[in-house]
């Protein structure tokens, strides 16, 4: 394409003159003019004629040929509206392409600020403009993310999900169109009145694909009671495993055996401080909170992590000791057996113990040994154990394929299903409702009504012969019958949804998670 005019190289196809080009100390200054055809009135819409005034304009640009800042000086009109019932009297002239009402950057130049916005976020977008020689500040950038209008009609099939603008302390809600795979808007609670609240005044769902918080179930029965709701698959699985690991830590005991001296007669457990500081700990952390105080409150007065105060309120006492009397003694675990047995054959020195277990494979230093030596010598060493693996390994080989696990972990399996009846009825249960999930697709339309028959007899075998954790799993089940049946027998899941929920969690790890709602929700719905 061959250029004719200078306004041809810089300026084409947007209606401007230039007037004089002035570079001075690294600062490009193009002074030009409008010559386009008048614009239209953006309050009645009539096309303006006559010209009120003129006045100078200054937009900044994009650096080119090495400037670090390059400036338009733009000569604009002001038009008339000669319209007696339009209530502007003056309207100014805009270069499509080029420029914006009351912004002082081109259209280009805004562009870029807002990817840089988009990725990076403020103070480190700035630092990559200054680097780019882009005249943008952190406000500017921050500003250019402008959340987009949310349509009166909801999509047709909604995924609503919650997120956490802080782990453990308050949470939003996201709802995502699942046929185009976009976010719809961002709520910043979780509350039953807010999501309601959203339904009534955006109509249209047909469908809904949610987890299984009760708070969405009541929203949704509310607004759009003729919405179907769908009960996740992931989640269901996820409340099954929560549910089979609760009772394999239970049973704990049942898999995991002190190992028998060498007499054959069993070793009773000593009396150690642990469980006594565990009990204490649990009484003092309840005291307190009965009385009102919050975790970091209760953490300051004890001397306690947070995480810590929240896992002894949650947790019962019960729970608390069995993990107590289940704790091991870290890289020493596995030579504990060894170390006892050499002890009862007369071997008592630290030293050559320690370098017995280094030939075995220990890792550890000398001064684990020896911490453990001494128990041993004051008869307070918990007597070795047989090595069994953790309560989250086995719900894991539970709730996978039969055909998945290795010959190794299937026998393993095997041992532990006949030491523990209660173990092995959660197996039986939880792999016949995964059957039911993962073969859902086989003749799904001819067979919709035989699985719910199936389902409610999973439902009641569970609530008679299960464990407890199993049996409360199916007692939520009942209660949500139609919404699992539902994600038993229709394809759609909240699958869409939890990729924005990841989306989510790496948008707020980019400087985000600080920002306040209306930024983070803008930055949420501006989908690249």
């Amino acid at each position: 394409m061959q250029v004719e005019t200078l306004e041809d190289l810089l300026f084409a196809g947007l209606g401007l003159k230039v007037r004089q080009i002035v570079a001075v100390d690294g600062r490009l200054t193009v002074d030009a003019s409008g010559c386009g055809s008048p614009g239209r009135c953006p309050a009645c819409g009539h096309r303006a004629s006559r010209v009120h005034s003129r006045y100078w304009r200054q937009i900044s640009e994009l650096p080119a040929g090495g400037r670090r800042e390059v400036v338009i000086r733009l000569h604009v009109r002001r038009f008339f509206c000669d319209q007696s019932q339009c209530l502007r009297r003056a309207v100014v002239e805009q270069v499509a392409g080029l420029t914006e009402p009351r912004r002082r950057a081109s259209v280009v130049a805004r562009a870029a600020m807002r990817a840089v916005a988009m990725e990076l976020g403020g103070r480190a977008g700035q630092r990559l403009c200054a680097n780019l020689r882009i005249n943008g500040r952190r406000t500017a950038l921050l500003g250019e993310l402008v959340a987009p209008s949310v349509p009166a009609q909801a999509p047709r099939i909604l995924g609503i999900d919650e997120f956490a603008f802080r782990r453990g302390r308050t949470c939003g809600t996201v709802l995502v169109d699942v046929e185009t795979s976009r976010p719809v808007d961002v709520l910043p609670d979780r509350e039953t009145a807010s999501v309601a609240t959203w339904l009534r005044e955006h109509p249209g769902t047909e469908i809904v694909c949610r987890d299984r918080l009760m708070a969405f179930t009541r929203a949704i029965q509310q607004a759009a009671p003729n919405a179907r709701e769908v009960a996740d698959r992931w989640h269901l699985l996820q409340n099954l495993s929560t549910a089979v690991e609760k009772t394999c830590r239970s049973h704990r005991a049942c898999l995991r055996r002190p190992v028998a001296p060498d007499n054959g007669s069993p070793s009773a457990v000593p009396a150690t401080p642990l469980p006594e500081r565990v009990c204490q700990r649990h009484r003092e952390i309840t005291e307190l909170a009965a009385a009102g105080l919050s975790l970091s409150g209760i953490g300051r007065r004890l001397h306690l992590d947070r995480k810590t105060v929240r896992r002894y309120r949650n947790q019962d006492l019960e729970g608390l000791l069995a993990s107590a009397r289940d704790r091991g003694i870290g890289v020493l675990d596995p030579f504990t057996a060894y170390v006892q047995h050499r002890f009862r054959v007369g071997c008592t020195s630290s030293m050559q113990l320690y370098r017995e277990v280094c030939a075995l494979g220990h890792t550890g230093g000398y001064r684990v040994v020896n911490r453990y030596m001494a128990d041993v010598r004051k008869g307070a060493a918990i007597p070795a154990q047989a090595a069994a693996p953790s309560p989250r390994t086995i719900t894991a080989w539970i709730m996978r394929p039969q055909e998945a696990l290795r010959p190794s972990e299937a026998a393993e399996l095997d041992d532990l299903r006949n030491a523990c009846p209660e173990v092995a009825a959660a197996c039986d249960l939880a792999r016949e409702f995964t059957d039911l999930l993962r073969h859902r697709h086989r003749h799904r339309h001819r067979h919709r009504h035989r699985h719910g028959h199936r389902l409610r007899d999973w439902i009641q075998k569970a609530e008679l012969s299960g464990p407890e954790a199993i049996g409360i799993f199916a007692d939520s089940i009942r209660q949500d019958l139609q919404a699992v049946t539902a994600g038993l027998t229709l394809p759609y899941s909240s699958g869409i949804v939890e990729g924005h929920i990841n989306r989510i969690k790496t948008i707020k790890r980019q400087m985000y998670g600080r920002a306040s709602f209306t930024l983070l929700r803008a930055r949420i719905l501006l989908q690249p």
